[in-house]
């Protein structure tokens, strides 16, 4: 479905009297592959290059080197206009789902907007495809004609995730998408993204610092440091036999319940 080959990402700046420039390899070498229908979990500390690999699958931000191929296109090959066609393939859910929709749109303007990018809807037909997909991702059809500030942290992700399905993409990236919600509301968003992966048959990646939120959730793993892949295994693996130091401290990391 996807296969990430030997891809880098880097920065240069100036520093100092001289202006010496300085390379910052913020993805270095990184190379994946994710099978259809298959959720990665790609985990590391704030930093380490998580979200610029994921703007680099989204082509938000060029690569200095390598090949991102989805389906068997180079999407490093692509020009502009021919990324936009093929980004109806590939969707994005961001962190922060106070930041991430119009505060000017209703709920239904968001959501056709992104309907209408595979297909024209047929006037008649639109508040029946958006109650389609606001029911899809737990929402009520009666909010539609809402605004983002009227719903909660949990909601406008929900909304958020249903932006995202509206193009029928294949691929969706979830970058830290759970981080700013209650911890009571993450596990019902990460039980509704396990829910769509089965129904969609839809491929993810799931980008966040926690290793706790994708024990259950990613059928692969992958710890990422210092724009790097650590270490790379199925979910049981990395849990269970972690073979890096760096691995196991991000497992020491995670908060256990006092003993009874």
């Amino acid at each position: 479905m996807l296969s990430i080959n030997n891809v880098n990402v880097h920065y240069y700046k100036s520093e100092g009297l001289l202006k010496e420039q300085q390379t910052i390899r913020a993805v270095n070498g990184v190379s994946l592959d994710l099978a259809k229908g298959e959720i990665l979990g790609l985990v590391g500390e704030s930093g380490c290059g998580k979200s610029t690999l994921s703007r680099a699958i989204m082509q938000l931000q060029p690569v200095t080197e390598g090949e991102i191929i989805l389906e068997g296109t180079d999407l490093t090959k692509l020009t502009r206009s021919e990324v936009r066609k093929r980004r109806l393939d590939f969707q994005m859910v961001f962190q922060d789902p106070y930041a991430s929709l119009n505060p000017r749109f209703t709920i239904y303007s968001t959501l056709l907007e992104a309907l209408q990018q595979r297909r024209p809807i047929a006037k008649v037909d639109r508040m029946d495809a958006i109650a389609a997909l606001m029911t899809r991702v737990g929402l009520n059809p009666d909010f539609a004609q809402r605004y983002p500030h009227e719903f909660s942290g949990g909601q406008r992700q929900r909304i958020a995730i249903a932006r995202a399905l509206a193009p029928e993409p294949k691929l969706i990236i979830a970058d830290e998408p759970v981080s700013a919600l209650d911890v009571s509301i993450q596990s019902q968003i990460l039980n509704l993204l396990l829910e769509l992966r089965d129904e969609l048959d839809l491929t993810m990646i799931f980008i966040t610092h926690d290793l706790s939120v994708v024990r259950y959730l990613a059928d692969n793993i992958a710890v990422m440091q210092k724009g790097q892949i650590q270490e790379y295994g199925t979910s049981e693996e990395i849990f269970d036999t972690p073979k890096t130091e760096y691995t196991k401290t991000l497992l020491a990391a995670i908060p256990k319940l006092p003993a009874a």
